[in-house]
């Protein structure tokens, strides 16, 4: 069944959930789509109908390094948000 159909169906905590699920989902594709454009732009300077092995590795490179700083981010912003030394914008006073 297609996210939005769930999302449509749900009620309450249901649809609360099937909400953070396909926010989820979204995240997780926009993040895919800016790190292939951010290293194919960086290993890939001629595209042609096959990567060479050296782009090859540079891509997987720069794809671990992205998802590696990715998640030292959403540790270290965790991490803020628990020790209260940040607060969470919805949690604000205004």
């Amino acid at each position: 069944m297609d996210p939005m159909d769930r999302l449509g169906q749900a009620s309450g905590p249901d649809q609360a959930a099937a909400l953070a699920q396909f926010q989820q989902l979204l995240e997780s594709q926009k993040t895919l789509a800016k790190l292939t454009g951010t290293c194919f732009e960086a290993c890939v300077q001629s595209p042609g109908k096959s990567l060479g092995n050296s782009q090859q590795v540079c891509l997987w490179r720069c794809a671990q390094r992205y998802m590696e700083t990715q998640h030292f981010i959403q540790k270290y912003c965790q991490d803020k948000l628990r020790s209260g030394e940040w607060e969470h914008p919805a949690t604000r006073q205004h």
